[in-house]
């Protein structure tokens, strides 16, 4: 079995979160969605970054500081689809189906500032996607 070739999904995280955008995958137009679920972030600076990679090694458990949720819709004929709607934190050696696509995410450091806001403020998301069968 080959692996497939992910390409990067067009996140841009100075545009803030949440965020929602379109994309052609295989000749089918998917729309995006996301967010994040932090702790309480409260009078953090806006330069803040929250990691969500899990920080705890399996002896040492931690639970990261929050998550991302994921949702991906397929248009179809009949309309959008939801084909995933999940939380993520990133793990890149798992692998989440959403119908014909493969979906992992490499990477979520998220700024106290990119919070239901827009600017530069150092966060970094990396979502991958590829096709799983043709």
């Amino acid at each position: 079995m080959t692996t497939p070739a992910f390409h990067r999904l067009p996140v841009d995280p100075d545009e803030g979160l949440p965020q929602a955008f379109g994309c052609v995958i295989g000749g089918t137009r998917y729309d995006f969605g996301l967010y994040a679920v932090l702790g309480d972030a409260g009078d953090d600076p806006p330069s803040t970054l929250y990691d969500l990679a899990s920080p705890g090694r399996i002896t040492v458990p931690s639970a990261p500081p929050g998550y991302l949720v994921l949702r991906v819709a397929r248009r179809g004929p009949d309309g959008p689809r939801v084909v995933l709607l999940r939380k993520l934190v990133p793990e890149p050696d798992l692998v989440h189906h959403a119908g014909r696509l493969a979906i992992r995410l490499l990477e979520a450091k998220v700024a106290r500032g990119n919070l239901n806001g827009r600017g530069h403020y150092g966060s970094s998301i990396v979502i991958g996607v590829a096709l799983r069968w043709a």
